[in-house]
């Protein structure tokens, strides 16, 4: 479990990282179905000097390079591109690759991150000051709310909720088209065409080891792509997924405040999810899908606290059949199972488990090996053997990003440390759980799980801890304790400076730079201070106090 290789680009196989075009953005102005055809026809001087050719055919092709739709540009760049589509690795480190393009045939030209004349590289710098404004407003807003409760005018308040969630939604809709993105995107789209083609055969025709779940959602894109009217637009529409996912997990957010504290508490939590920083950069503009992964993450802790036991497994196997890193958070299902000391949940969680399980699975089975999901999961487990794979944590602090995690440390190898750390984490968070007495704990449990386990196992990429942000403020609304929301905003300034760094960085020979080092250390330090909250939260008395009124939560339905 140290750190899956769950990038979509992890659709090559190790020997085959060099696949992507190489060429530099090729516009910056809004999508035209001229724009969309002649992407494909582009010549662009790359990083390695040479000029890139591409066809303009619909054709799909498979291999071990990938699966290659048409309209898109292709050309090998060499052994030296890892697969996450970056070359920051044990080579040098730039980022996304200064330069990279991928003539997406839509908006916003190519597609590649970096600062070296790329269009997303525009973006940088307001992006930036964005966030140093949104974290200035969180802790002046935080501190002030340290003295007294907010207090806003209640009329009309479904308006105000639509109004932050429609501008936040209808804001990244907007920039999306401009923003050329990550790498990333050229394997998604990939994927998109040859689930389309065909869903049965996506694993057979094709080499990625993506999990199963999210295919269906790029089968969904893959098909409306397909059409001539959304073609053009289709890096917006793989983004579109997660896009909507911030909006479900803000609205959430609220739904669940909205039983807990105040109105005005409620709608700001929304507004801080809504225009996180963190959360922006990750779908908007890398165009990853760790928001929807983290809607289901939210999802399933708030139906386990509910006594949905059953429901809230589906979502667990469904988040493990997304991303194998949803393995991280199954102890909490365990340690609530455990609690309850009854046989009916843990029926109804192992049935749902894997009738979800085969229904997922089912479609793509047909003429594979009885255990091919299970192979799966191997191969992309052992794909990055690093101590880190671009997380900032304890083990970069120290040196050992992109370091092999056979490396000795002291008298053990960072992948033993790794895993040491892990069982420490998971029995320290089993502690807290049963010192805890109640089910409220859930969320402040699978927060100290990812954190610690992103914090000091090996093999951990910059964006698994994503989830922290929304697991913050869950366990603020269950456990009352405004340290919590401290620790969101921690938690969301060190998930945005590593995902800014890796998409933006352009310094090749920088292995070691501040950013790393204070990114990483604050991560530690966080750490360290949660450790402290969740001791002082986990006492019976604490939860009880935090537990709502009756007259505003309605009683916890058993299945």
């Amino acid at each position: 479990m140290g750190g899956p290789g769950q990038r979509p680009s992890d659709g090559q196989t190790a020997g085959n990282r060099g696949t992507g075009s190489v060429g530099q953005d090729q516009q910056n102005s809004p999508p035209t179905s001229t724009d969309a055809a002649s992407s494909s026809d582009s010549k662009n001087q790359g990083t390695t000097g040479q000029t890139t050719n591409s066809s303009s055919e619909n054709s799909s092709t498979s291999g071990d390079k990938g699966t290659t739709a048409g309209n898109d540009t292709s050309a090998s760049v060499g052994s030296g591109v890892a697969r996450d589509g970056q070359h920051r690795g044990p080579g040098g480190m730039s980022g996304n690759g200064s330069g990279m393009g991928m003539g997406m045939g839509g908006p916003g030209g190519g597609m590649g991150g970096g600062r070296n004349g790329n269009s997303s590289s525009a973006y940088a710098t307001p992006m930036a000051f964005f966030a140093a404004l949104f974290f200035g407003a969180f802790v002046f807003i935080a501190y002030r709310f340290r003295a007294q409760e907010w207090k806003l005018g209640e009329r009309n308040r479904g308006l105000m909720l639509w109004t932050v969630l429609g501008v936040g939604f209808f804001l990244r809709m907007a920039i999306a088209p401009w923003i050329s993105g990550h790498m990333d995107l050229m394997l998604f789209r990939n994927w998109a065409t040859t689930a389309a083609d065909s869903l049965s055969g996506f694993y057979t025709n094709g080499s990625s080891d993506y999990p199963p779940f999210y295919i269906y959602i790029l089968y969904v894109i893959g098909k409306i792509g397909s059409t001539d009217a959304f073609s053009p637009y289709m890096s917006v529409l793989l983004r579109l997924p997660n896009i909507l996912a911030d909006i479900v997990t803000a609205y959430m957010l609220y739904r669940l405040a909205s039983k807990r504290v105040g109105y005005g508490v409620s709608l700001g939590l929304a507004i801080f999810y809504v225009f996180n920083p963190a959360v922006f950069i990750n779908s908007t503009f890398w165009g990853q899908v760790d928001s929807f992964f983290t809607m289901l993450i939210v999802g399933m802790i708030v139906l386990l606290v509910e006594n949905r036991i059953g429901w809230s497994a589906v979502l667990f196997t469904i988040a493990v059949l997304m991303k194998p890193q949803g393995i991280i958070y199954g102890p909490v299902l365990f340690f609530e199972l455990l609690r309850q000391r009854k046989i009916q949940p843990w029926l109804l969680s192992v049935g749902g488990a894997v009738v979800t399980t085969i229904l997922v699975i089912l479609p793509f089975s047909w003429g594979q090996e009885p255990l091919w999901l299970l192979d799966l999961y191997k191969g992309t487990v052992g794909e990055y053997p690093y101590a880190s794979v671009n997380a900032y944590n304890f083990f970069a602090l120290i040196g050992g990003n992109y370091t092999q995690d056979t490396t000795t440390l002291f008298l053990f190898s960072y992948h033993t440390w790794g895993m040491i750390c892990i069982v420490l984490v998971t029995l320290f968070t089993w502690w807290m759980y049963i010192r805890s007495r109640k089910p409220q704990f859930a969320a402040a449990a699978a927060l100290v799980l990812i954190a610690g386990v992103f914090t000091f196992a090996s093999s951990m990429h910059e964006r698994y801890l994503f989830p922290a942000a929304a697991l913050a403020v869950l366990a603020y609304l269950y456990l009352k304790d405004r340290r919590f929301l401290w620790l969101a905003g921690g938690f969301s300034l060190t998930i945005f400076l590593n995902t800014f760094d890796i998409f933006y960085s352009s310094n090749s020979q920088d292995h070691y730079g501040i950013i790393l080092c204070v990114t990483s250390l604050l991560n530690v330090l966080l750490f360290g201070y949660l450790v402290k909250v969740v001791w002082d939260c986990s006492r019976p008395a604490t939860i009880q106090a935090a537990l709502p009124k009756a007259t505003n939560i309605a009683p916890l339905s058993a299945e």
